[in-house]
């Protein structure tokens, strides 16, 4: 390639798909493939997480400043 550009030899899954051999040295891959994947879903979880409390702060906000509901007629 001329390097304009990530090829498919790039990355850590490569390097980790990349490890083989004979005998038990093929875990070794596959076990640092499973990691990353493993380390991947957790961070999911984790941003998703912190979106659901990030909202729930934000309507608790909302409610709080008295921009939701009714407006307070006490002042007729």
């Amino acid at each position: 390639m001329t390097g304009l550009g990530p090829t498919a030899g790039d990355g850590p899954a490569y390097v980790a798909l990349a490890r083989g051999g004979a005998g038990g040295e093929g875990d070794q891959g596959s076990g640092i493939l499973a990691h990353l994947l493993a380390d991947a879903a957790i961070k999911g979880v984790i941003v998703i997480v912190a979106l659901i409390v990030l909202a729930l702060g934000m309507v608790l906000l909302w409610k709080k400043a008295g921009r939701a509901g009714e407006p307070d007629r006490g002042d007729r």
